[in-house]
């Protein structure tokens, strides 16, 4: 056999694998970065939606989404003419933001949760607090056809579309422009349908006049009738000499403003507009407070100012003067007077709690709360959108934060929380007030146990309410905390794991048992079942059916815990779209003489491959030679020398080189090419454009980050079986990526990528049942009592297991000790929005249920002046 030397052309086949072996290298680190990405989605979406919810006021808006509405009117030729004339010169209209019309109704007026929300002639909803348009970054089929009973669910045990006759009326009062006042209860989510609340809302509605619309107003019962009043007239705050400057109480300390909030803002000039537009709220305040300061300030309380005629012929436009810049700047500007006010009397009542080194060192003197339990941020938010904090961990108290946050780390919480009134923190506890005035309402993140243990935080919150007469009550700020979580599990042990100091007939820690006990599982759960404290980190956050789902149970049974369905109408479901099916194709005589004619085409090529007959044209010779053995045994996949047949054949079949040769030849056509040299040179090269690349890559990482991460929201990958990215083997053998894997038997090396699941989104109807802590049931005489129960014959052996529930008193929390010593088959109760299955009659019951819509008002189908116009128009 004859032994095989390179040759040029190997060199450059060996040139072209290895630049497609370097391609290929960087598709593998391509899909290596896709799955990062993948596996950081859920914890990058969180964040994004925290920063979401920082700017935006509604849930399910996006900031590259903003909804208008239409409005037209028809334009007709209305000149005074002494022939009648009926010319339709054409229709004029304008898109409204919707988020203009919002802008109308102040929230902070309404108060904490209270609302308003907006309804057309058909029943569908302009705007409203649960509207929510968009579905991962693109909008909903049905996003502009949302009904108002879709929003708005009764809470009831009603099934899914079924009609509750109280909210049928409200809604076709509100079709109807109907001023009305009426009570209801509802049930709705919080927390993206994690959390449940119930109450009963006062609802008012207004038709608008010369709109198709109406504007309707649910505020709650009970708190929601009353308002704390309380405001500083700007102008004797300024004039009064023995009083600070209004700009004094915002000096100093961390503070923030509602984002979505109109304190003061400028109109009309669009320069002034673009400017005013990328200038935080707080700054924008602190202009408007120094303009105020000045003389001649006034209060220009009125959103619209109607522009001059475009003719000066009128006499009252004679002596009109075409305003400077500086008047425009100076003139156009709009802001409101009692939100303002109210700010300034926030501001005064809690800049002392914020800005005081004697109080600050008394309090760390008396007790060093935040180093003993963890405390890291004291804050107080009030009705007018104003939010003050402390952190304990800067050097100086009164010195704002003014470090951002590096890349690996997230956001200051108070920076992502800043919306006062709208905060979820913020609701629940002036909701949990009514059940419990004394108790602070603990939460922590759904995705704890994915996070960085030393990032997750304990928020703890407390409504603040101003009482006149016993019976009237209103919310007037809310204050908290946020505790280092692995601080706060500490304290939980060291509490729960020593022995009862209470007097009792089992105080000895020999015949009691604490959560030191390794028969026993200790958690401590929030109101609506979620685990704030376990024995095991990864448990934080989630929910504890999840984990227990056969001790939920009985806590629903016990009435410890209350079930509620909640439907979802405003739903996506996603249905896999595939690219190819088994169904047949409709028989046509087309489609049946193109399958005859791929017939005869193929199988007259594979009569030509079988009989060899393309040889005729293309004759073609190969020789076997010996396979060294330090050559690649895969010659695609490593560095193996290929020889190109025609270089082989000019050396004839019987010709050999010395030996000494076969490394490099050194001449070839009459040139003296050092093919080892060239080689080295272009690897040189390939390494030198690489580190280049990477470079550049390590530069433009972030801003593929903000390309890649909108897209991959909609994707969903399936990473099963894909091995971790890695560094390829030595150089002695062929360079694989990690993609590649051997099989046990040494057979060729497969390539398993991720691959992407494309599906279709279509609108369709969501159940899910969610939970909420009855304070009510566990109190016996006014005192918390526990409640123990036991799951019998859980176990083939016959055994129970125990379990015992206790209310923590001024808090939220209940401690749940379960016993561990029979392992018990646990079934798992979710809270998973699953989609409702309608059967056929459900289906043609639903397709038949028509909502009362409005017609309109006036059907002309004859009228005098028709003849006559057409007449006219005939002869």
């Amino acid at each position: 056999m004859k032994k095989r030397f390179p040759s040029p052309s190997d060199e450059h086949h060996r040139v072209k694998r290895l630049a497609l072996k370097s391609k290929r290298i960087k598709d593998w680190q391509l899909r290596k970065w896709h799955r990062q990405l993948a596996r950081e989605q859920e914890k990058l979406r969180q964040w994004r939606e925290d920063i979401r919810m920082g700017r935006r006021d509604s849930p399910g808006m996006k900031e590259g989404y903003r909804l208008m509405t239409t409005v037209s009117v028809p334009v007709f030729d209305r000149k005074k003419t002494s022939v009648k004339t009926a010319n339709l010169l054409g229709v004029a209209g304008t898109d409204v933001p919707i988020r203009e019309i919002e802008k109308l109704v102040p929230p902070y007026k309404l108060g904490v949760n209270g609302y308003s929300f907006m309804v057309n002639t058909n029943g569908y909803v302009l705007y409203h607090p649960d509207l929510r348009p968009v579905f991962q970054d693109i909008l909903k089929p049905n996003y502009n056809s949302v009904d108002f009973a879709e929003v708005e669910l009764p809470d009831d045990d009603s099934e899914p579309r079924e009609n509750n006759t109280e909210f049928l009326d409200l809604r076709r009062d509100l079709i109807e422009h109907q001023n009305v006042e009426q009570v209801l209860r509802i049930k709705s989510h919080l927390d993206e349908m994690k959390r449940l609340v119930q109450r009963e809302q006062r609802y008012f509605t207004q038709g608008i006049d010369g709109t198709p619309f109406s504007l309707g107003i649910a505020m709650p019962q009970g708190y929601g009738r009353y308002k704390v009043y309380g405001q500083i007239e700007l102008s004797l705050e300024i004039s009064d000499p023995r009083s600070n400057k209004a700009m004094a109480h915002f000096t100093t300390g961390n503070w923030s403003l509602h984002p979505d909030w109109v304190y003061c803002e400028y109109k009309y000039n669009q320069e002034q507009e673009e400017s005013n537009k990328t200038m935080a709220p707080e700054d924008q305040m602190l202009e408007f407070l120094s303009r105020a300061e000045k003389p001649h300030w006034k209060w220009r309380s009125t959103r619209t100012r109607p522009p001059p005629e475009p003719t000066m012929a009128q006499s009252q436009y004679a002596n009109y003067k075409q305003p400077t810049q500086e008047d425009d700047r100076r003139d156009n500007y709009y802001c409101d007077k009692d939100l303002v006010q109210s700010l300034l009397f926030d501001a005064r009542a809690t800049n002392v709690y914020f800005n005081t080194m004697d109080i600050e060192d008394r309090i760390e003197d008396k007790d060093k709360a935040h180093q003993r339990f963890g405390i890291t941020t004291a804050f107080v938010a009030t009705r007018s959108g104003l939010t003050r904090w402390q952190d304990f961990t800067n050097q100086d108290p009164t010195q704002p934060n003014q470090e951002p946050p590096t890349s690996s780390q997230p956001p200051h919480f108070m920076k992502i929380h800043n919306r006062a009134i709208d905060e979820v923190w913020y609701k629940r506890a002036v909701d949990y007030y009514q059940e419990d005035p004394d108790a602070y309402v603990y939460s922590v993140p759904f995705d704890a146990a994915t996070r960085n243990p030393e990032e997750v935080l304990v928020t703890a919150t407390r409504a603040i309410f101003i009482e006149e007469n016993s019976y009237r009550k209103a919310p007037a700020a809310v204050v908290g905390v946020t505790i280092k979580h692995k601080e706060f599990v500490n304290y939980f042990k060291n509490e729960t794991h020593k022995c009862p100091s209470y007097p009792s007939t089992t105080n000895n820690c020999k015949t009691g048992k604490t959560c030191d006990s390794p028969s026993l599982d200790c958690y401590l759960l929030d109101d609506n079942g979620f685990v704030v404290v376990s024995e095991d980190d990864s448990d934080t956050g989630k929910f504890f059916g999840t984990l227990e789902g056969t001790i939920m149970e009985s806590l629903v049974q016990s009435e410890v815990y209350k079930r509620v369905r909640i439907f979802d109408y405003q739903a996506v479901c996603l249905d896999s779209k595939m690219e190819n099916n088994s169904a047949s194709f409709l028989t046509t005589p087309i489609q049946m003489a193109k399958w005859a004619a791929h017939w005869m085409v193929s199988n007259v090529f594979w009569m030509l491959v079988k009989t060899h007959l393309y040889t005729l044209w293309d004759p073609n010779a190969a020789w076997a030679y010996t396979h060294n053995p330090e050559e690649a045994q895969y010659p695609n996949l490593g560095n193996t020398q290929h020889q190109d047949f025609h270089d082989y054949k000019e050396m004839g079949p019987d010709e050999s080189l010395p030996p000494g040769q076969g490394a490099s030849l050194n001449s070839y056509n009459g040139e003296t090419v050092d093919y080892d040299v060239l080689l080295s040179e272009v690897q040189d090269l390939e390494n030198e454009a690489e580190h280049n690349e990477t470079q550049q890559e390590a530069v433009m990482d972030n801003q593929l980050m903000k390309e890649y991460v909108d897209d991959l929201d909609n994707l969903n990958y399936d990473i099963s079986g894909v091995p971790p990215g890695g560094a390829p083997v030595d150089d002695g053998g062929p360079q694989y990526p990690q993609d590649y894997e051997e099989d046990q038997d040494g057979g060729y090396p497969s390539l398993e990528l991720a691959y992407i699941n494309t599906t279709h989104p279509r609108p369709c109807d969501k159940e899910v049942y969610l939970y909420k802590l009855q304070n009510h049931k566990l109190k016996q005489d006014g005192v918390y009592k526990p409640v123990k129960g036991k799951l019998s014959n859980c176990h083939t052996n016959g055994c129970g297991r125990p379990f015992s529930v206790q209310k923590v008193r001024s808090t939220n929390l209940i401690l749940v000790a379960v016993n561990n010593l029979c392992p018990c088959d646990s079934r798992k109760l979710d809270i998973e929005p699953m989609e409702v299955k309608y059967d056929e009659e459900q289906k043609c019951r639903r397709l038949l249920m028509l909502h009362y819509r409005k017609r309109p008002q006036v059907c002309l189908n004859y009228h005098p002046d028709v003849s006559y116009f057409l007449s006219t128009r005939v002869s």
